[in-house]
């Protein structure tokens, strides 16, 4: 294979410890940030591209490599400030007492049959003034 400058670049050689959580790292982190900036297809070939840079043995591939240990040291704090913390148990309870509480909400006030109604207004509102037939 070659580079782009025309150089010749190698896969990493048998004696290097080829790290296959690095890889996937680098294309975690380079896969969401193109999902993010530029959508779900740019990000899926954002992260094949990122895991094969990770297996280059050259400076793109140290620093995929690098990008890949980063992110795995980031999961690794994160779990344990998880475990330390219970973050992840406190959430998920929270978003069980935020839904209950909108349940509750709704049952009580009809907040979703008072938007519908306000939706359906509007649009017979907009659909007379452009002289179309209404729904009811």
């Amino acid at each position: 294979m070659s580079s782009e400058e025309g150089e010749e670049v190698t896969p990493a050689p048998s004696s290097e410890k080829f790290d296959g959580k690095v890889v996937a790292g680098a294309a975690a982190v380079g896969g969401v940030a193109a999902f993010v900036l530029a959508g779900p297809l740019v990000g899926l070939a954002a992260a094949g591209g990122a895991a094969y840079a990770a297996t280059r043995n050259d400076e793109v591939g140290a620093a995929a490599k690098s990008t890949g240990k980063a992110a795995l040291a980031i999961g690794d704090k994160a779990r344990e400030i998880n475990e330390e913390h219970k973050i992840s148990d406190k959430v998920a309870e929270g978003a069980k007492n935020s839904l209950a509480w909108a349940h509750d909400m709704n049952e009580r006030h009809d907040v979703s049959g008072k938007v519908t109604a306000g939706i359906t207004a509007a649009g017979n509102w907009i659909t007379d003034k452009l002289g179309g037939e209404q729904k009811k």
